[in-house]
């Protein structure tokens, strides 16, 4: 091989080395919302609503319950923030002047349950909701769920991927202030053991399954009226592709990495000839 062939050799290497195009990690970016809740009144019953159109609505209805109605977080100083689980995953609410939370009230009566039934208008894809009950002091809940195929969750799917599933809004570093959140019977959660007179204790669930229908049971302890505020999250992370495109030849990733390998070598051959003869 003569000077002239290495040397090209040796461009050729070191141009298809930097057309390399650079394949970074694939990354997840998150996209939430928290539903909106409208309707009550003399409706008796509560619909659930979302701007983006990938998130699904549902409609709720309730009995045996004292008191309920909707809030907005800024108007109770209730809500999430960006140091706590939720607001980390789904966004920050507290200062919202939206109608985020619905207030559900038991009778003073430890045997009668205020019974909340949730229905999506079509079942929402796994890891995608989110549901939380917070101000859980005096009293507990029981939640139970069905999937697209109308089969009940066991309680393990019904917890899901979610992690640190019990905090404290107000105070999201305390580590007792905090209810507990655990697979219940077989096919049901339940959120209870908080402090009394708690302000801020939450708990909160993320599917492994699809979920079309939810059912909720919220229980006094000490036989006076106790209440709960139920928030509904909705989250996706779409897995984004960082690599960067190719030129438009038509050409396949593996030509080009072919042809990249393969002028390297050249490249690498032409300039150790190149080296030893000038030795």
């Amino acid at each position: 091989m003569n000077n002239t062939a290495r040397k090209i050799g040796a461009a050729f290497g070191l141009a298809a080395i930097a057309g390399l195009t650079v394949a970074l990690p694939a990354s997840a970016a998150t996209t939430g919302e928290w539903g909106t809740w409208s309707g009550g009144a003399d409706s008796f019953d509560y619909d659930l609503t979302y701007t983006d159109p990938a998130f699904i609505g549902a409609g709720l209805d309730y009995s045996d319950v004292d008191y309920i109605d909707i809030y907005s977080p800024s108007s109770e100083e209730e809500g999430f923030t960006i140091d706590d689980p939720l607001g980390a995953l789904i966004g920050a609410n507290a200062d919202s002047t939206d109608e985020l939370f619905l207030k559900i009230e038991t009778f003073a009566d430890n045997s009668v349950a205020a019974n909340v039934n949730i229905t999506f208008d079509s079942p929402v894809p796994a890891g995608q909701l989110v549901l939380a009950l917070s101000d859980i002091d005096s009293d507990w809940s029981r939640i139970t769920m069905t999937n697209a195929e109308g089969e009940n969750l066991t309680g393990d799917e019904i917890i899901g991927s979610a992690t640190q599933t019990g905090f404290n809004w107000a105070d999201p570093s305390s580590a007792t202030d905090i209810p507990v959140v655990e697979a219940y019977e077989l096919e049901a959660v339940r959120m209870f053991d908080a402090p009394d007179g708690t302000d801020g204790s939450t708990g909160w669930i993320r599917p492994s399954d699809s979920v079309a229908t939810v059912s909720i049971q919220i229980y006094t302890e000490d036989n006076n009226v106790s209440s709960q505020r139920l928030w509904i999250g909705q989250v996706i992370e779409a897995v984004e592709d960082n690599t960067e495109a190719l030129a438009d030849t038509g050409a396949s990733d593996s030509l080009y990495v072919a042809a990249a390998a393969g002028g390297a070598l050249v490249a690498l051959g032409g300039l150790v000839a190149v080296r030893r003869r000038q030795a």
